[in-house]
């Protein structure tokens, strides 16, 4: 996959332990332990804390059709003052789910309630009409949580999520739907970035952890649109409840 702009590493924003990528004994930036409601926020701005992207819902031997990219760096104009996670790829699927998943540790066992929020940059105006579903509307954001690592995993010639994230505009029982990518200008207007922010859901699938205390926090895109979408991810919330 094209990754044209590098990964970074940033300071921790946030409360809790957070080991960066999949590796287990890498440093972790944190700043202090969980806090009483066990809330963790990354705030992208500063870098990429460690999250690494991911795709699914297309044959790999394909790959290239799809143009896939991801990594941190400076929002475009207006907002080139902030920096975030970019993901991009040409839905040539019909069926594209492009996402970030990062491993949060720290948690005692036991069964928890996820609640997640994002906050986004995107261009893409509402009230388009696109190919499978318009690029605003038909681009839908997601966030999960889960007690197993969210992968990829080859099922016939085809890579799908080894979680449940739901299909398009449903939601999953690890990955709950929060939005779309529409911003606030109108189809017939010129394009501009913008700041979009989504209010905190609920995952409907307890995560259960285990002795380890880790969590996986997801969030992404899953898309009907069958064209190109990219987008800038530049904080997430998670918090978790004992249930």
């Amino acid at each position: 996959m094209k990754t044209p702009i590098t990964l970074l590493t940033g300071v921790f924003v946030g409360v809790g332990v957070f080991i960066g990528g999949c590796d287990t004994s890498g440093p972790t930036d944190a700043t202090s332990g969980p806090t009483d409601d066990l809330t963790f926020t990354f705030d992208f701005d500063s870098g990429s804390h460690g999250f690494v992207a991911g795709f699914a819902d297309y044959p790999p031997a394909r790959e290239e059709d799809f143009d896939l990219t991801s990594g941190h760096g400076a929002l475009p104009a207006p907002l080139a003052l902030r920096s975030g996670l970019f993901i991009s790829g040409l839905n040539a699927s019909a069926d594209l789910f492009m996402f970030f998943k990062g491993p949060i540790d720290g948690l005692q066992p036991g069964r928890y309630e996820a609640t997640v929020s994002l906050e986004i940059a995107t261009d893409v105006p509402a009230g388009c009409v696109g190919v499978g579903g318009p690029p605003g509307e038909g681009v839908t954001v997601k966030g999960g949580a889960t007690e197993v690592e969210p992968l990829p995993a080859l099922e016939g010639s085809w890579l799908r999520m080894n979680i449940d994230v739901g299909i398009q505009a449903n939601s999953g029982k690890q990955a709950v739907v929060l939005g779309d990518v529409a911003n606030s200008r109108r189809c017939e207007e010129s394009p501009r970035w913008e700041m979009k922010s989504y209010e905190g859901r609920s995952i409907s699938a307890p995560v259960s952890v285990s002795s380890d205390g880790r969590a996986w926090l997801l969030f992404g895109t899953d898309s009907g649109f069958e064209g190109r979408t990219g987008v800038y991810f530049t904080r997430v919330t998670v918090s978790f409840e004992p249930t």
